[in-house]
């Protein structure tokens, strides 16, 4: 998807769903929704759809779950229908990871949208071309069309289980920290169908725990945090590195990112990859996935086949 009608398009869509938070509900009495790390989820984890090719590169094959993934010249596409392998209340009530929404003591809201299936193609390259650009704190506004630098609205990027992530912002005028209200507890919500995520998540620390590189799935205390990838190169993590290690966050940008090599073990998944953290415990200036596009963003958005 490229040009201005799109962009306006996305933008119609993104304000659509994301507008200024109404006054929070009192607590309805509603049930609250299943732990993150559930039987349910684990089943979906391991049901849902995905076929990765042999020759993608290892950090896809290693981490990712519930994409189709293959190479194309020296780009990755990554496909997903973007439905969540977890249970959220914005699947319809009939659905088998239906749950009812929890107002958590009466500080959050549903949305009235409904997520669906879409199919959505991510090209990254392999070798991503930087801008040569300073991420300075006058660039990260959390508001959408502000600067050239920025990602777009809609789809920018794709977690470790498949579901859709938007940059940090919210179109103008309205707020991007009062959408968290209307998130589930897996802290994801639809804008018109297309569920996402802004910031940390259980979600892909599911796929982390299900594989065997983490104990737990609660951010913050997973022993390695890595949440997806930017449709530019950019790889999200949280509290961790790859290899588990805290990074001392002295050499962070605006949006908590910083460049070296990317690896675990004996394995460099990435050399020189500018990657951003997500540890709102611990970095509380920017609790959310990447605004500025570190890299040249000529795939971005995201296709829909």
């Amino acid at each position: 998807m490229h040009g201005a009608t799109t962009r306006s398009l996305i933008l119609l869509w993104v304000t659509t769903a994301c507008g200024t938070a109404p006054p929070v509900p009192a607590d309805t009495g509603i049930p609250e929704e299943p732990d993150a790390e559930t039987d349910t989820t684990s089943e979906a984890l391991v049901d849902c759809a995905g076929d990765i090719a042999g020759d993608v590169p290892s950090f896809y094959q290693d981490f990712f779950a519930c994409v189709d993934a293959s190479m194309t010249g020296e780009d990755v596409i990554l496909g997903t229908d973007g439905l969540p392998p977890h249970p959220s209340p914005y699947y319809a009530q009939d659905h088998p990871l239906y749950v009812e929404f929890n107002t958590r003591g009466g500080t959050h809201y549903r949305n009235p949208n409904q997520l669906a299936e879409q199919r959505f193609s991510f090209v990254i390259p392999v070798d991503p071309v930087p801008k040569g650009i300073d991420i300075t704190a006058a660039l990260v506004d959390n508001t959408m069309m502000t600067s050239d630098e920025e990602f777009g609205g809609g789809p920018q990027g794709i977690a470790l289980d498949g579901v859709l992530i938007f940059a940090a912002m919210a179109a103008p005028g309205d707020d991007l920290w009062a959408e968290q209200f209307t998130f589930d507890l897996y802290e994801g919500h639809p804008a018109g169908t297309a569920y996402h995520y802004h910031f940390e998540t259980p979600g892909p620390l599911e796929v982390l725990q299900h594989r065997g590189f983490t104990s737990t799935a609660t951010p913050g205390d997973a022993e390695v945090e890595l949440y997806g990838m930017m449709c530019d190169g950019t790889v999200v993590m949280g509290c961790t590195e790859l290899d588990g290690t805290p990074p001392s966050g002295t050499d962070f940008d605006a949006q908590n990112g910083h460049v070296h090599d990317i690896g675990e073990g004996s394995t460099t998944h990435f050399s020189g990859r500018y990657h951003t953290h997500v540890c709102p415990d611990v970095w509380t200036d920017h609790p959310f996935f990447p605004e500025i596009a570190f890299y040249e963003q000529t795939n971005c958005p995201a296709a829909r086949p």
